[in-house]
């Protein structure tokens, strides 16, 4: 790889932002169904409920469009529109980091994509120009860019510069914690673990500090089970 990470990022913001501008939107909230329909022509239609009789059936890519499943929220519509978006923004992204199309594997294709996906819902200068005034609130954030998940949101906080670790919580059990500023593992802090009782206890946002962090926890709402953001900042920095 002839690329550094940075450039990596800085290629996807600049493709992103480009297109942003040429569709029109030139502040949050991304439409990404509009987008996709009426800025790069992509056929977008929501399937008949009747179609699929299973309860949630499942967003698709076609070879005509994006045909889009009965049921989905408006999360999951825009999610599934903003990556087929990032797919048309694949080959000039190859082209700005001079990369062989025929010498990538679908892991890094798949990584490539999401990249574009995130920054397509939450662009980076938009959420750094909305952080001025949201400061790291989630649910302020989430008002912002209300077409991108409150997981999405969350998840590019670690693309800025200041350290933290995000972590998904599901009934109790963490399903993922990454960090920007070094390796961590599942486990919780005991800062991050007393957050989340409080946070399940009142299913309400509290901010939690001790043993050198300080936490600021979400539950999220409209989920089959409860789930719950954490995202803690060493207070050494």
């Amino acid at each position: 790889m002839d690329f550094s990470q940075d450039e990596l990022f800085d290629a996807c913001d600049r493709l992103v932002a480009g297109l942003l501008e040429r569709a029109g939107t030139v502040e949050p909230p991304v439409d990404a169904v509009r987008i996709a329909g009426e800025h790069l022509g992509i056929p977008v239609e929501v399937a008949d409920a009747d179609d699929d009789e299973r309860p949630h059936p499942a967003a698709r890519r076609t070879s005509a469009g994006i045909a889009l499943a009965p049921h989905m929220s408006p999360e999951q519509q825009h999610s599934i529109c903003a990556r087929a978006i990032a797919r048309t923004l694949l080959p000039p992204l190859f082209r700005k980091l001079d990369i062989d199309p025929a010498a990538e594997n679908k892991q890094a294709t798949a990584h490539f994509v999401g990249l574009l996906t995130a920054r397509l819902l939450v662009p980076t200068k938009q959420l750094r120009s909305a952080l001025r005034t949201c400061r790291f609130d989630l649910i302020a954030l989430k008002k912002v860019f209300a077409t991108a998940s409150w997981e999405a949101i969350a998840h590019r906080l670690l693309d800025l510069d200041e350290p933290c670790v995000i972590a998904v919580v599901d009934d109790g059990v963490v399903a993922s914690r990454r960090g920007n500023a070094q390796p961590v593992t599942k486990k919780l802090t005991a800062a991050e673990e007393a957050c989340l009782a409080r946070v399940m206890e009142q299913d309400l946002p509290h901010d939690e500090r001790g043993g050198g962090w300080t936490v600021q926890g979400w539950p999220v709402p409209n989920r089959p089970f409860r789930r719950v953001i954490l995202r803690a900042v060493p207070d050494d920095l």
